[in-house]
């Protein structure tokens, strides 16, 4: 039995997170089939927790867990609730983010910098969104649903025209998207409008609450890479991906072994050389960024 165990999940551990997995889609279901006797703030919000949890379960599938088979996992995150994002694109995209330079606008899939050349060809627009951006008043508003849009398109596209491994993401994805607006509009009866709302947006919008400061560009690569120190109700939302030196030391290690890695690893002293250590959890981040720029935007430069 202990052998079929180790054969089954990759860690042994990892019965942690197929409950996580089970409660993110309880929560799911019970936020969709409760909108009509509940008001509209507490489904909006229930919506947004779960969604952005299910992003958070998606992210750890990618790492490989909790089964050593990969096709396990892909069929684990395949109900895409939060719709936007394909998941076997997410893991290319995500993969390749931890096998670059980080923060590099052509080479990072998840920079927000530009490159000096292009900043100073820019006009004061696009300038003034590169600022903006920088704050989390409009990462989280304006820039959420712009991505999410973006990112949708962009990758349908890269679909039709069958570069990389767009299409298959695609084939897995587009039978998701049915499942998921069929169950909220015919069988739970809520209308997209409000599905997308807080279950698309809402939910995109807690989550780059985590990646909102989670990297800092400077001229030294050696770590550009920042830890929140949060309490445990958002460590759990974002299955400790706040502690995101030591992920980035340690990628395949399962969420719950984390932050016994970051003290393994003196993760806090060296996010803390670069300024990147944020001791008050999420409320730091709000209070010192909602609308003051984390840091410059344009790459490889020093605040």
């Amino acid at each position: 039995m202990r052998n079929s165990s180790k054969t089954f999940l990759k860690s042994p551990g990892d019965w942690r997170t197929i409950i996580v997995a089970f409660a993110v889609y309880l929560g799911w279901f019970v936020a969709v089939f409760t909108h009509e006797y509940l008001p509209w703030w507490a489904t909006f919000t229930l919506l947004t927790w779960f969604g952005a949890w299910h992003l958070s379960l998606q992210h750890e599938l990618v790492h490989g867990h909790p089964f050593r088979n990969p096709k396990l996992n892909a069929a684990l995150a395949s109900l895409s609730v939060t719709l936007w994002v394909p998941f076997l694109s997410f893991k290319r995209d995500h993969i390749s983010h931890h096998n670059t330079t980080l923060t590099h606008p052509k080479l990072d899939t998840e920079s927000d910098y530009s490159l000096p050349e292009n900043w100073r060809k820019s006009n004061r627009l696009l300038r003034s969104i590169y600022w903006a951006n920088r704050t989390l008043a409009f990462r989280l508003t304006v820039w959420s649903v712009f991505s999410a849009v973006q990112y949708f398109i962009a990758d349908a596209w890269r679909a039709i025209r069958n570069i990389d491994t767009a299409r298959s993401a695609w084939l897995l994805h587009l039978p998701a998207i049915i499942a998921v607006v069929f169950i909220v509009t015919h069988l739970a009866d809520m209308s997209l409008f409000e599905y997308l709302v807080g279950g698309v947006f809402g939910s995109h919008s807690l989550n780059m609450m985590r990646s909102f400061a989670e990297h800092k560009t400077l001229s030294n690569e050696s770590n550009r890479t920042a830890i929140i120190d949060a309490g445990w109700l958002m460590s759990l939302l974002m299955l400790n991906n706040n502690l995101h030196v030591a992920h980035h030391d340690e990628p395949s290690t399962p969420w719950y072994l984390v932050p016994e890695t970051a003290k393994r690893l003196n993760s806090f002293e060296r996010a803390a050389l670069i300024g990147a250590l944020y001791s008050g959890g999420y409320s730091e981040i709000i209070r010192r960024f909602a609308f003051r720029p984390y840091d410059q935007p344009v790459y490889g430069q020093s605040s």
